[in-house]
């Protein structure tokens, strides 16, 4: 992986977590599942997303979960 595709793989994670940590300054779910579907996760990822959270996981636990699934490996 070159340096260039890094840097944009961690930048899209770093998206996710910055949309994922507005909400809970202000929640709103659908400005929350049009902005994680703008910053490139997919539908089915982020209705997954939005399941967790509605289940009261963490914005830790959430990405530990997009990250073990590859979301942003996919990415690059």
């Amino acid at each position: 992986m070159s340096t260039t595709e890094l840097r944009l793989e961690k930048s899209f994670e770093k998206r996710v977590l910055r949309t994922l940590q507005s909400y809970f300054r202000r929640s709103n779910d659908v400005l929350l599942q049009e902005s994680l579907w703008a910053n490139g996760l997919s539908k089915e990822d982020a209705a997954q997303v939005m399941e967790m959270l509605e289940k009261g996981q963490t914005v830790s636990e959430v990405m530990e979960n997009l990250r073990s699934k590859g979301v942003f490996n996919k990415q690059a």
